[in-house]
């Protein structure tokens, strides 16, 4: 019986690129046959972050997942592996089922926020020599992704809340890659939220010691913290809750909407400005600063 939610073309399974494009640890096509089923068993208990897979579906889900994003680097598996991921997805879109969405969404936002320069510059040939309608089908499940991303910000915002906090936060920098700079749901994943980087345009001072986490969690004094960033303005009730042209506001007001204003008020600090303490310029958003020390290390 064919399969009526397939909507990317894929590569074949007798198609030798599998053979020429890997993931962390090798040839994925085994975790990627196991997605292609027609009606996918997924038992209740395993649609979760924390779950203990044990169905052939969700592990090789979890699988494909790893090994394109192992330790935030870009694999080129990637380029044939997200229109499969896209045909699955498609299946639980079809079946409204909000929690495999989300999951499938938040994995795959990590994996797309690999694909930036950084991460890709060696990668230029192999690109280049892939295919036209590979690349095409890949760069169109991305759109697609990024679409689905959007619907359920819009019309399902309040169910996220079924989350913990934790999750809450990490789901919606992992839909960051989808909708706005793939760059910075890349830094923002890659310091745990908590770590910042800078490095400074004007006279080149690099620091990695900014903590966030450390002064939210502990309710220290932000005095020291405040002298090197200035925090982005509240932006509280400013998102019309349709444009994510504005990254700080649309992400910062869905944290506050969530019930996590913790989180929204470090992300002020990864969107403020940095004040270099060595020559006393103002630069910003801290989160730009944050990739360029990335690229210097």
């Amino acid at each position: 019986m064919a399969n009526n939610y397939n909507i990317f073309e894929t590569v074949d399974f007798n198609s030798d690129l599998w053979e020429k494009l890997h993931g962390a640890y090798g040839n994925i096509l085994e975790d990627i046959i196991p997605l292609t089923v027609n009606e996918p068993e997924v038992p209740e208990n395993e649609k979760s972050f924390y779950a203990d897979y044990e169905s052939d579906y969700m592990i090789a889900f979890d699988n494909i997942c790893c090994t394109l994003s192992h330790q935030m680097s870009f694999y080129h598996a990637s380029y044939i592996a997200l229109p499969y991921l896209a045909n699955a997805f498609n299946y639980w879109y079809q079946k409204d089922d909000f929690i495999m969405q989300v999951l499938f969404l938040n994995n795959i936002g990590i994996i797309v926020s690999t694909d930036i320069p950084y991460n890709t510059e060696y990668y230029n040939d192999i690109r280049e020599n892939l295919p036209a309608n590979v690349m095409e089908s890949y760069q169109e499940s991305i759109l697609f992704f990024k679409e689905k991303a959007k619907e359920l910000l819009l019309n399902k915002l309040d169910m996220f809340k079924q989350f913990r906090q934790i999750d809450i936060t990490y789901i919606f920098i992992s839909l960051l890659a989808f909708i706005g700079k793939r760059e910075h749901a890349f830094v923002l994943m890659l310091g745990n939220f908590d770590q910042c980087l800078i490095s400074c345009k004007n006279c080149g001072l690099y620091t990695e010691d900014i903590e966030l986490d450390d002064d939210y969690i502990n309710n220290t004094d932000h005095q020291e913290l405040n002298e090197l960033i200035t925090p982005a303005g509240p932006v509280t009730g400013q998102w019309d809750k349709k444009s994510f042209d504005d990254t700080y506001v649309w992400l910062s007001n869905i944290l506050q909407l969530c019930g996590n204003d913790n989180d929204a008020a470090k992300l002020s600090y990864f969107y403020g400005t940095f004040n270099c303490p060595d020559c006393g310029t103002k630069q910003g958003p801290v989160i730009d600063l944050y990739m360029l020390a990335l690229s210097e290390e």
